[in-house]
């Protein structure tokens, strides 16, 4: 089951999806999908802190 999450950088409000798969968090966001080891870690915080990643990384390509 997909879970929505809305993260803040800077202005901007930026929204994703995620669900665990096995030990891995699948998120989609507008950027396309990412897959990261989440651990013992939240899955949230895990999808999170990859969308930060991902939005920040894509503002400083721009």
């Amino acid at each position: 089951m997909w879970q929505t999450f809305e993260i803040t950088v800077g202005e901007a409000k930026h929204r994703a999806r995620f669900r665990l798969m096995g030990r891995q968090v699948v998120m989609e966001w507008r950027g396309g999908r990412a897959v990261d080891w989440c651990g013992i870690l939240r899955p949230e915080v895990v999808a999170a802190q990859r969308l930060r990643r991902l939005v920040s990384a894509q503002a400083v390509a721009a």
